[in-house]
């Protein structure tokens, strides 16, 4: 994977990526992106080292995820849903290894050229405020390498997708789940695999800004 130039257009969307409302992440709602759906992957959650779903927590406290009024955050567990035992919160601004790794496998199964398919990675602008968005290229089965090289993910670009802009892939920097947007197929391979939590809810832009909580 290649750092490209500041002056690097990314494919048209560097005006897009560096506006100022896009400062945590750039979310493509316009209707010139031409995405037919999207959906939300939550980023792993672990109690006593083991992976538990967000809908078996928030059940254990008689909650579900459709009830919740604001973006998908550590802000859904407060004190009355909290897991009981050690908690391991779901990874900020990126997704974890196992979840990265997972959602690259079924991308590749919708990419022009699998794995093999060329992206473009696009960090959030926030990462330096006074400098160009930072972006690299590379193949689709890189992203996972990238992700290593630093291990807590918090450089890891908030924004990737492919060369054809068939898909888009989004993690808002305050963020404890993956936005994907793209073709119906895609968004419904996403939701039925069993080895992510996949789920619909509403887009950021849809969202009442101000610290939500849940309905009394």
């Amino acid at each position: 994977m290649e750092r490209v130039p500041d002056e690097d257009g990314l494919d048209g969307l560097r005006p897009l990526l560096e506006a100022p409302d896009a400062v945590l992440g750039y979310e493509p709602n316009a209707p010139e992106h031409g995405f037919a759906d999207g959906c939300w992957v939550l980023h792993t959650l672990r109690v006593d080292g083991q992976r538990v779903c967000w809908s078996e927590a928030l059940a254990g406290a008689g909650r579900q995820l459709a009830d919740w009024p604001g973006t998908l955050s550590n802000l859904v567990f407060d004190e009355r849903v909290r897991p009981a035992g050690e908690v391991e919160w779901p990874q900020l601004g990126a997704p974890d290894r196992d979840c990265l790794a997972r959602l690259v496998e079924v991308l590749a199964r919708h990419s022009a050229d699998g794995p093999g398919t060329a992206c473009c990675f696009a960090s959030a602008a926030i990462e330096d405020l006074l400098e160009p968005v930072e972006a690299h290229r590379g193949r689709l089965d890189e992203a996972v390498a990238h992700h290593d090289a630093d291990p807590s993910g918090c450089r890891f670009p908030a924004h990737w997708w492919p060369s054809d802009r068939s898909w888009f892939v989004l993690t808002n920097y305050d963020l404890n789940a993956t936005e994907v947007f793209g073709p119906p197929a895609l968004i419904a391979d996403l939701l039925a695999d069993t080895e992510l939590e996949a789920v619909r809810h509403p887009r950021i832009v849809d969202v009442a800004p101000g610290r939500p909580r849940w309905p009394a």
